[in-house]
């Protein structure tokens, strides 16, 4: 190498310019998805009174209920037992005690399955919570059931579906039902206010995803069905997860007077 060449300055090699790579993930999936892990870490977290163990348990044994309770229905109409006739001749009467029947059916099922669950979390007494199932379904009863077997008894209707669906109705009235058992839990929570809207809520959004679905690919429409029993089945069965989560939310540790926490 020549004495010029070794003496010429060098010039450092130019950096090539770093292009930002374009994102695979379109603008705002990546915050939808952001949102979707905190409500998911929220949902999970013991602070907001999320226990696994009582959460599959009141979504086992209100489905359970729910299935006994209906099971029940259908097995007295296929036996031709004609019930809404002692309605329909006796009037207030017939209707107060068939009534009557169906609430003492509905609480001594779902409301001792679910105290079951219940007693776990907070020390509210069976009769207590039995008792807010059994007067909601009692005004049930009254102004859906049973008018519902009447007319299908006095149209020529299926009977066993008109009580099938006329039932489910009941079963779903939220805030009728939500709002007794709400008043059972107002000395053991101070949220007790957000059970009037549980059952409500959870119904509704159960029946907006099968409705979407419906629209989307033709499953579950209940306007055009031939089968409408099993899917308001279906709908009452799926809420319960739902209505679960949310009591859990409801009676959460740090939102239950110290002296009403029990420790099952």
């Amino acid at each position: 190498m020549s004495k010029s060449e070794a003496q010429r300055p060098t010039t450092p090699p130019r950096k090539r310019k770093r292009t930002p790579q374009r994102s695979a993930v379109r603008p705002g999936t990546g915050h939808r998805h952001e949102s979707l892990a905190k409500l998911a870490s929220w949902a999970t977290d013991p602070a907001s009174g999320w226990d696994p163990h009582l959460w599959a348990s009141w979504a086992l044994y209100t489905a359970l209920a729910y299935t006994v309770i209906l099971a029940i229905i259908w097995a007295l109409t296929s036996l031709n037992l004609d019930f809404t006739r002692v309605a329909v001749d006796l009037r207030a009467v017939g209707t107060l005690l068939i009534a009557t029947g169906g609430a003492a059916l509905y609480g001594a099922v779902l409301g001792r399955l679910q105290w079951r669950v219940l007693r776990r979390r907070v020390p509210i007494g069976r009769r207590r919570w039995v008792g807010a199932c059994i007067v909601p379904a009692l005004i049930a009863w009254i102004i859906v059931v049973v008018p519902v077997g009447v007319s299908a008894e006095t149209s020529g209707h299926n009977l066993r579906v008109a009580y099938f669906l006329a039932v489910s109705q009941a079963l779903a009235l939220g805030p009728l039902i939500g709002f007794a058992q709400a008043r059972a839990l107002k000395p053991y929570t101070e949220r007790w206010k957000w059970w009037i809207a549980a059952n409500l809520v959870s119904y509704l959004v159960v029946y907006a995803v099968f409705y979407l679905l419906s629209v989307i690919i033709g499953g579950f429409d209940f306007l055009e069905s031939e089968n409408p029993p099993l899917e308001a089945y279906i709908v009452l069965i799926a809420t319960t997860p739902i209505s679960g989560r949310w009591l859990l939310w409801v009676t959460a540790p740090s939102r239950t007077p110290q002296q009403s926490r029990t420790s099952f």
